[in-house]
């Protein structure tokens, strides 16, 4: 009569040990998938998004794969220990006069973008304009947070301080 054993000590991938009283046992063990083995990791996404010395000013620099930035930039102010969005006109756009981009901006492996400075107002808020209300935000600790084309990243800067409407240069 046969008797069905399984071995302390082998994997759960081990089959199973059979005794028969005339012949030998066996052991069947199916060998586990190769687990060191894998696909290497996807390309992490990393943008930087750093301040440059004059206050609204930043650079954005991509660190991983190609990728598709957000036109619109976002602003946003530090207040009771929250980050909240105020409402502007900032862009990546690189030079007044720029025509904006259809959909997104592309930014390669390694390459930079250094936007236009915010000059801390809500509407032209980067190149001279005409607006209805426009508003001096500051002073206040801000920070710009740029966005992937798809919105699945968001990349917040470092904070600043933007001073004064009659310091600001």
């Amino acid at each position: 009569m046969a008797e069905f054993r399984r071995t302390q000590g082998m994997k759960a991938r081990c089959v199973a040990v059979w005794v028969v009283p005339v012949l030998l046992g066996a052991v069947s063990c199916a060998s586990s998938p190769v687990e060191h083995a894998s696909a290497p990791p996807p390309e992490e996404v990393s943008v930087v998004v750093r301040n440059l010395s004059l206050p609204g000013a930043f650079e954005v620099e991509n660190l991983g794969p190609d990728i598709e930035l957000a036109w619109a930039v976002t602003v946003q102010r530090h207040s009771k220990s929250e980050w909240s969005d105020e409402v502007t006109d900032l862009t990546l756009i690189e030079k007044c006069g720029q025509t904006p981009p259809a959909h997104c901006v592309p930014l390669a492996h390694g390459a930079r973008l250094r936007p236009v400075r915010w000059n801390g107002l809500t509407c032209g808020s980067q190149c001279a304009a005409t607006c209805r209300a426009n508003v001096y935000l500051g002073p206040g600790e801000f920070r710009f947070v740029v966005s992937s084309c798809d919105g699945k990243h968001k990349f917040p800067g470092p904070a600043f301080e933007m001073p004064p409407h009659d310091q600001w240069k």
